[in-house]
Order: C-alpha cells, then structure tokens, then sequence
C-alpha cells in the first residue's frame, strides 16, 4: 500500500512540477532576460515584455527626442510643467537619495558628463572653465515638485538623467509584469540588474553572481546570493570599473561627483545593494559609490542598506558588508567557486 502510493506520486510529479520559461531580447541600450515559472506563456510574456519596455523607453529615454524626460529637457521654462504621476514618483525618489547622500547623487549630472565626454566614445580632461559652467547647470536642488503630477525647473536649462535609476526600475516593473501574469517564482534581469522571486520549479533558489571588479575578463571569482522565496528582492550593482579615462598618469572612471565637477578617484569601485524596491537600490548604488569607502560605509549604516561594498588595492579587491546586509543575507551569500 505504501509504496503503491509513494509510486503514484512519482509518476505524477511531471505533470505537476510547473516547468521553467525563458525569454530574452534587447532593450534601453542592453540585454534583458525573464525566467518563470507557472503563469503565462512565453509568447504572452514576451509580448507584454516588449509593450512595457517600450513605455518606460518612451517616458525616461534621454536618447529619444519624443520621449516624456527629454521633452521637459528641452523646455526652457521656469514655469511648472505637467508630467505624468510615474515620472514625479521617481523624480521625487531622486531627491530624497540625493538629500541623504549630501548631494552625491544627482540625476542633473549630465552637463559634466557631457563636459568629460563619457556621452562618447572620446572622453578627455576638460578645462576648468568648461567644468564651472556644466557645475553651474547641475544641482538637483534646482528642481522643485509642485504636487504629483507638476515639476518645476528653477534654472531653465536644468536637465534630468534617470540613467543610474531607469534600468533598476525597469527590472522591477518586469518583476511586476510577470506577477501580474500570474507567476510567483521569476527571475528578471535587465542590464544586469537583478529582480528575483520565489524558487526554481525544482525548489533550488534563484542565485545571483557578485562579480569581483579587478577579477580579469568575464565575470571573475565573485560570490553568488541566493534569493530568499518569500518575498520580490533586487539586487542592483554600479561599478566604476569598465568606463574610464586614463590621463597624466591617473585613471579617471565615469562616476562624477556633481559636488567637486570631477570623476571620484577613491578606492570604492564596485556597490551591490539590496532591498525590495529595484529603483531606490539603483539610486542608493550610485550614491554610495560617489560617496567612498569610509562615507558610504557611514551612510548604509544610518539608511540601512543591506550593501556589498568592493574596494580596490592594486591589483587586489576586498569585498566588505555592511551591518544591514552582514545581518539579513551573510547566510545567504556563497562563497565563490575556484575556476
């Protein structure tokens, strides 16, 4: 009787186990990636994919004149401008990060951005003179919200780059789109930008690498996090590692501090953090990497961010936790595994 039953349940595993989708495309400049499993099918999933993906494109895209971002870009007005309630939500996230991080995170950064060239494929040391008129066109502080669906720019020419937040949010609202889809076990990545759920359909979790920055090519000897099943968790990461410029003898890498006008040059090169939201983990990201290892330490202490901070010496990284994270996940990262 007994191993009849045991024999029933093994022969109707199969049919009961939900199998593992995937899909993947192209999008905002990058790659992207959905698995899941139960839900919708993977022709129904990608097509919504797509849909989605291309309204955020339409409403944060710096790349597209039409879009929502680079029409209020464009104009040149101190008035209050009408915008969709989405656009100020993150707008408004914007500030809160950029308040917190004494004014290291600044989505209005791309005036000097723009003046180091790391819009192109030449950067190169601006003058002095050129990096005192971007500074004068930056500062989040010139953006006021008025109510939910009206900003107001207070220099006319401000501009606004949700880069450092976009492709975090874009990963959460894909995370959204398959939950709504009826799967509650998904991994979804855009950009490498990670949004995890539930487990495998064999009941293994979701495992994200953390890549080791000076590790050489490919995705280094970092370790991996296995995402808990209860609940929708991000993990976003910024490096300052892979886009930089090397003059007079020093390395410059992409990630400007709109408070100096100059590339930080510190030792902190690599931020993982993460949370339940992916576009406040994508700003924080960027934040602390602007900030450096000894006040990006200090400030994941008081905001609580569950962050992996990378240091580099030489030709050597050092991987440190910080106490959100060392208390919530230090079970959850493994060590990585020898090539």
């Amino acid at each position: 009787m007994a191993v009849g039953a045991v024999a029933a349940a093994a022969a109707c595993t199969p049919s009961t186990t939900p199998s593992l989708h995937a899909i993947s495309g192209v999008a905002q400049g990058t790659t992207y990636s959905l698995q899941w499993a139960g839900g919708a099918s993977e022709r129904e999933v990608a097509a919504a994919a797509e849909e989605e993906l291309a309204r955020i494109d339409q409403l944060l895209s710096n790349y597209r004149a039409d879009s929502t971002l680079e029409q209020f870009n464009a104009a040149l007005s101190t008035d209050p401008i009408e915008l969709p309630s989405e656009l100020v939500a993150l707008l408004e996230l914007a500030k809160r990060i950029h308040g917190a991080s004494e004014g290291c995170f600044d989505p209005t950064v791309r005036p000097l951005v723009r003046a180091w060239g790391f819009d192109g494929d030449s950067p190169a040391v601006p003058t002095a003179a050129a990096i005192d008129a971007a500074r004068a066109l930056v500062g989040l502080d010139k953006l006021e919200i008025v109510d939910a669906t009206h900003a107001r720019k207070t220099v006319a020419r401000l501009e606004i780059d949700m880069a450092s937040i976009g492709q975090g949010y874009s990963a959460g609202r894909l995370g959204e789109l398959l939950e709504r889809s009826g799967s509650t076990a998904y991994l979804a990545e855009i950009g490498g930008e990670v949004v995890a759920r539930g487990s495998k359909p064999d009941g293994s979790a979701w495992r994200v690498g953390i890549e080791n920055p000076i590790a050489g090519a490919g995705p280094g000897p970092g370790p991996a996090l296995r995402m808990p099943p209860a609940a929708r968790t991000a993990v976003i990461t910024s490096g300052s590692y892979r886009h930089y410029l090397e003059a007079d003898g020093r390395r410059f890498g992409h990630i400007i501090d709109p408070r100096s006008g100059w590339p930080v040059e510190h030792s902190l090169v690599s931020v993982t953090v993460v949370g339940p939201d992916a576009a406040t983990a994508a700003g924080w990201a960027t934040a602390l990497l602007c900030l450096g290892p000894r006040a990006a330490a200090v400030t994941a202490e008081r905001e609580g961010l569950a962050a992996l901070l990378w240091t580099a010496h030489d030709a050597e990284a050092t991987l440190e936790q910080s106490r959100a994270f060392a208390s919530e996940w230090r079970e959850l990262l493994d060590a990585p595994r020898s090539r």
